[in-house]
């Protein structure tokens, strides 16, 4: 498998997991079936698109709200204040995952309190191509491939202008149009998603306070970012920061050579955070035992959202 395919690979699932099926012909014709010529909807969110002049392009977002309806149902009908905001990216997908683990928790009745949040995933509208590879990325945090090998959409080295987008763009759309705290958001990001959530973290964004990196895409380049990082943790973060990393054991060691090298990467940053403490900064990462780049990504999310928002810490 070339480098390439793990450029462009996500943004093929993306496109698959957005296009509306089809009943079967059988179940069409059955007299109490109609059809809804649409896909399954995540149930309570709303969507829009964007218009960023920060990205120079059109961006989808969906946003799930807490079911105050639900809450009652579970009997917590004290009064909350808002919630806290959290972003996704690769929403199309990444979203219903992130809202079904989050949903789930609040019925937790042996370890209650989780709390309810507001999550926006952000992704592109299905009549344009993705590029993820494009807005997650500084220039020198993947391996540069020669130009005219992708399109324009895949080419990487965009980060600063889709982090500008979620600071300047949709964090105060968002902040005004729901009701949400206002702390800092939270943001989840695997894959090239790690790595703009590396990103965002290594600019000390003020948007953000607490970080999820899965499997994040961290190559060997002519720059040292990890190095950056521990320069940066021996000063004062922006935040009080709390940050979930993951990685695969079969993407470390799975014969792969882009994602050993990833691997390696992921190793050297868990290193600088546990050697260089920083009294603004709480962390856990874990390797999963068996799981390569593709099948760690529930199991992670859900450790992720454990640790960051839950009252108790996942099970290693």
């Amino acid at each position: 498998m070339q480098r390439r395919h793990f450029l462009s690979g996500a943004a093929t699932l993306a496109a698959a997991t957005t296009i509306p099926g089809t009943l079967d012909a059988r179940a069409a014709d059955a007299p109490n079936v109609t059809p809804s010529n649409g896909p399954w909807p995540l149930r309570g969110s709303e969507s829009f698109v964007i218009d960023s002049e920060a990205v120079g392009d059109r961006l989808a977002v969906g946003v799930s709200q807490p079911d105050t309806e639900f809450l009652q149902l579970l009997g917590r009908t004290e009064e909350l204040p808002p919630p806290d905001l959290v972003y996704v990216l690769d929403g199309s997908w990444a979203l219903a995952i992130a809202v079904s683990i989050a949903r789930l928790q609040l019925v937790d009745l042996v370890k209650p309190g989780f709390p309810p949040l507001v999550m926006v995933g952000v992704d592109y509208p299905e009549d344009q191509p993705n590029a993820r590879t494009r807005d997650y990325t500084h220039t020198d945090l993947a391996t540069p491939l020669q130009p005219g090998e992708l399109p324009p959409e895949q080419t990487i080295g965009s980060a600063d202008n889709f982090l500008r987008f979620l600071e300047e763009e949709l964090d105060p759309l968002i902040r005004a149009r729901y009701d949400v705290s206002d702390r800092p958001a939270g943001i989840l990001g695997d894959s090239y998603g790690g790595t703009f959530t590396f990103h965002a973290f290594r600019r000390q964004s003020k948007l953000f306070d607490k970080y999820f990196l899965g499997s994040p895409g961290l190559f060997t380049t002519g720059v040292d970012y990890i190095g950056e990082v521990r320069k940066l943790l021996e000063g004062e973060l922006v935040h009080d920061t709390k940050m979930y990393l993951s990685f695969g054991a079969m993407e470390a060691n799975g014969g792969v050579p882009f994602y050993e090298d990833m691997g390696r990467n992921y190793n050297s940053l868990v290193s600088v955070l546990n050697s260089t403490p920083n009294d603004g900064l709480t962390f856990a990462s874990k390797m999963y035992p068996g799981h390569t780049h593709t099948t760690i990504l529930a199991p992670a999310i859900n450790d992720a959202l454990l640790y960051l928002y839950g009252p108790h810490l996942p099970r290693g």
